[in-house]
């Protein structure tokens, strides 16, 4: 085994150091790229969500609409069925 100066033995600690900090920051560049990616796709389910939404929305306005339509137009014959029957009756 070789003994090393001082300079030497800094010199081998600064260069794992360095090749250390490397890594360090490769995986912080692959997580940040995780990140974006991820952040990408939530917004793209986002907006197929909000359309979704949107067209249930409208889809149920419509159903309520249909409905109001048909208790009317039940009603009204009610009304005009019992009136009818007691005009026959006078």
């Amino acid at each position: 085994m070789q003994a090393l100066s001082d300079g030497q033995h800094i010199a081998a600690i600064e260069a794992k150091v360095d090749k250390l900090e490397k890594k360090v920051d490769d995986g912080f560049a692959a997580m940040r790229t995780e990140a974006q990616a991820m952040r990408a796709q939530i917004l793209s389910s986002e907006r197929a969500l909000r359309g979704e939404i949107v067209g249930a929305r409208s889809d149920a306005r419509a159903d309520f609409r249909t409905l109001i339509g048909v208790v009317f137009a039940m009603w009204a014959a009610t009304v005009l069925a019992v009136i009818g029957v007691l005009a026959a009756h006078l």
